[in-house]
């Protein structure tokens, strides 16, 4: 019994041992992983921090959401009461207008309408002195009468601004004055010049130019062509007052067509080609027509001479004409000695009549240039019609200026061309029957002394 309790003993000791041996080892074996054990705990341990951090500053966040949720709620809720308010004191001041309206219509009784005239007047009033040339003396009167632009009852003021605006442009229409007033040159420049104001009607600067008043400027500016010299040419301002002046009634309108009316130049170019050969034809026959009349008048000076002198001359025609029929054979028969003093007086006559014929063909084609001129400015005129319709007149007027013109040109250049044919034709007649009188005279004597010397 006892061998056996020993024996149970030493198999107890031997599976302790062997226990304690296993267990041993897999201590030795767990020793090395506690660290990366204690690392997953403490990364753990850090995300359980961080995200009860991000719990809190969420509540927190959330919180002040809510809290600015309420103070929106809050001034939602102020502002719809203040809404309310001022739509009842809205309302309330709209039915207090009407009732004040009412007592002032009641009130007013006639003057409504006496108001209604005064702000009538003053709209009337205020492009007139807009457009007036006083307006560069006294700028600021309009200013006063832009009550009648708005609904406001007319003060006292404005009503005696609106009856002064009135005398003041009535008595300023009458007066000549010299003032000190800017004024634009044609540069654009803007000085400050002496100004003659000649009631509401024309300026002029201290040279004489006449000045215009530019409404889109409301300045005085001077005229790009001004009238003629005749009226143009005044004493200076500042010694005298001029007494013989331009004025213009229509207030402007007539200087300013001025600048439209298109000077002689721009007159003879809107004849094109046609016209500049009908002015070279003109100036040839008026070249040749002098020349002639000159040749004419040395030639009848020289006939003159020679009546009055008995000896014969051969530096006119008299004289070569009775020269001829002097030095003629007396021995031929009558027939012959006509044919010789006709012979004498046409050589004569060709020179007399020279270029006269051309000056007639001159003054029958200058019109015939002009109805040229004119088909083809027509031509021109259709063409541009056809082309761009008749919307725009100015597309078609240098078509029709050029038919004008060149009309006007030719019957310009034939009338005095004409003239001077009829000039010269006359002289030379007239000195041809001088010589036919004087050499049938002296052909007449001529056969008296031979019948007396038979």
């Amino acid at each position: 019994m006892k061998q056996f309790t020993l024996g149970k003993v030493l198999g107890l000791l031997l599976i302790v041992n062997a226990g304690l041996f296993f267990a041993q080892k897999s201590l030795a074996e767990d020793s090395q992983n506690v660290d990366f054990i204690a690392l997953a705990k403490s990364i753990v341990k850090n995300d359980a921090k961080e995200n009860a951090e991000r719990e809190r500053v969420s509540k927190l966040a959330l919180a002040e959401q809510k809290r600015l949720l309420r103070q929106t709620n809050q001034e939602i809720a102020e502002e719809e009461k203040e809404k309310q308010r001022l739509k009842a004191l809205f309302d309330k001041n709209e039915d207090d207008i009407a009732t004040l309206q009412e007592k002032l219509d009641l009130a007013s009784g006639t003057l409504g309408e006496v108001f209604g005239v005064a702000k009538e007047s003053a709209l009337d009033l205020i492009p007139s002195l807009e457009d007036s040339m006083t307006s560069a003396q006294f700028p600021d009167r309009i200013t006063a009468l832009r009550f009648a632009e708005t609904s406001k009852v007319p003060t006292l003021l404005e009503l005696q601004a609106l009856f002064s605006s009135f005398e003041s442009e009535i008595v300023e229409s009458g007066k000549i004055e010299l003032l000190d007033l800017p004024v634009v040159a044609l540069d654009g420049k803007t000085s400050a010049k002496q100004v003659l104001r000649i009631g509401a009607f024309s300026a002029m600067d201290e040279r004489g130019n006449y000045l215009a008043w530019d409404l889109s400027k409301q300045q005085l500016s001077e005229l790009p062509t001004q009238p003629s010299e005749t009226f143009s040419q005044i004493p200076q301002l500042d010694t005298a007052i001029p007494t013989t002046l331009l004025i213009d009634p229509t207030r402007g309108e007539l200087f300013a067509l001025l600048d439209r009316e298109p000077t002689l130049q721009e007159r003879i170019a809107q004849g094109g080609n046609i016209g500049y050969i009908i002015i070279a034809l003109g100036l040839i026959g008026l070249l040749i027509g002098l020349y002639q009349l000159l040749k004419l008048l040395k030639a009848e000076l020289g006939v003159r001479k020679q009546l009055q002198s008995q000896d014969l001359r051969q530096d006119n025609p008299l004289g070569r004409v009775l020269h001829a029929v002097k030095s003629a054979d007396v021995e031929n028969d009558n027939d012959a000695l006509e044919l010789k003093v006709d012979e004498a007086v046409m050589a004569e006559l060709a020179n007399l009549e020279q270029g006269q014929s051309f000056l007639k063909l001159l003054a029958a084609v200058a019109p015939l240039l002009g109805l040229l001129g004119t088909v083809v400015g027509m031509i021109a005129t259709f063409q541009s019609i056809s082309v761009f319709g008749t919307s725009d007149p100015k597309l078609m007027a240098s078509g029709i200026s050029q038919a004008l013109m060149t009309t006007v040109l030719g019957l310009v250049v034939a009338v005095p061309i004409l003239f001077a044919h009829s000039v010269l034709t006359s002289r030379s007649r007239r000195i041809v029957q001088i010589l036919q009188q004087k050499s049938f005279g002296a052909l007449g004597s001529l056969d008296q002394t031979d019948s007396k010397a038979a």
